[in-house]
């Protein structure tokens, strides 16, 4: 039985629980499990973890494994069971949830370990993260390389000005909702709770970010449309699927959404690029293009790419398993994006109104 495991210590500074550990560890189960070594460098968990009613359940291949825990601890050991996941060192669990007595999380590793419900990920043949995340941003590059989007709008030829006139509005009009919400979006992240480096990153990427939308909202306002026009407009539903996806990798799966930041970055400054070329050969008028410009600078300076691989240097450690599956959530990611920028075209090139008007409904 693990009782009266964990009580929690509020001096954090970090806005991490620290949670120190009681030694309440004096039960049959665990005497004389104190000096025995080696421990993992690496705890991960062999199990999945359940609770019920007073009770941790460790199911491992058929089997279940029950121990009676305290119920108002119960959460607070589950965090420490969660961070056994093999990114984490020994060393990072009792820093966090031990840092006076570390011995106490030692005991509850050999514990585990001594079950068989603990691998040590240190001995598993694990690239480091950022040679994973070039990897990924290279299989993610090849997925949106011939995207339809960039070609069409290479199509459009000066002559053809007044007939596509909605549709070089239109992508302006997409673009500003897109990034609107891209702010909310990177804010979802700031809640990363295994690293405070990783929070001032995402912190400082959403500071150099703030405020882009504004530009484009200066680009509209030259053509007439401004604030209120926008607020009572529809964006596409391609739209709102990226911006809904990305808010929810964001918020739910951190990881995927920093291997994607990069990537991401570079692929908006690309099809603004393309825009604004085309906006150039029609001879458009430079209170439009000067905002779009500036942005497609701020865009490059935004270091996007660096705070991602900033990011995955302090995670330091993805294992296969991770990394496919990170692979299986870009195939999803590429098509959402593509299919945002093509609807655009798709949309805008085919009506006679730019504005979809949620009062017209």
């Amino acid at each position: 039985m693990i009782e009266n495991f964990v009580s929690e210590n509020k001096e954090n500074t970090n806005q991490n629980y620290k949670l120190n550990l009681e030694p309440e560890l004096k039960l049959k189960g665990f005497e004389g499990k104190q000096q025995r070594l080696p421990l993992p460098l690496y705890p991960k968990l062999a199990a999945s973890v359940n609770s019920y009613q007073d009770k941790i359940i460790f199911s491992q291949e058929g089997r279940d494994f029950a121990f009676k825990i305290n119920r108002q601890t119960g959460d607070k050991l589950k965090k420490v069971l969660i961070m056994m996941d093999g990114t984490s060192s020994l060393t990072k669990l009792q820093n966090i949830f031990s840092l006076n007595n570390p011995e106490l999380i030692n005991t509850l590793v050999r514990y585990l370990d001594e079950n068989k419900l603990l691998d040590d990920a240190y001995d598993i043949e694990i690239e480091s993260s950022l040679n994973t995340l070039l990897e990924l941003e290279i299989f993610t590059n090849e997925l949106l390389k011939n995207q339809v989007f960039q070609h069409n709008f290479r199509l459009i030829k000066p002559d053809s000005f007044d007939s596509q006139l909605n549709l070089i509005y239109g992508f302006t009009i997409e673009i500003y909702h897109f990034y609107s919400h891209k702010t909310y979006i990177d804010s979802s992240a700031l809640s990363f709770p295994d690293s405070t480096e990783i929070r001032q990153l995402i912190n400082q990427l959403y500071c150099k970010e703030y405020g882009q939308d504004r530009l484009l909202l200066e680009a509209l306002n030259s053509i007439g449309i401004n604030n209120e026009d926008l607020i009572n407009t529809m964006p596409l539903p391609q739209t709102m699927a990226i911006c809904n996806s990305l808010a929810y990798w964001a918020s739910f799966d951190s990881l995927f959404y920093f291997s994607i930041l990069g990537v991401l970055a570079n692929q908006n400054i690309k099809n603004l690029t393309s825009y604004l070329q085309v906006c150039e050969g029609l001879k458009m008028d430079s209170s439009f293009l000067n905002p779009i410009k500036k942005l497609i600078g701020s865009q490059q300076n935004s270091e996007a790419k660096n705070i991602a691989h900033q990011i995955f240097q302090d995670i330091h450690r993805v294992d296969e398993q991770a990394k496919q599956r990170l692979k299986t959530q870009i195939h999803l990611f590429a098509e959402i994006y593509i299919n945002f920028y093509n609807a655009i075209f798709d949309y805008y090139s085919d009506t006679n109104s730019f504005l979809r008007r949620v009062s017209a409904i």
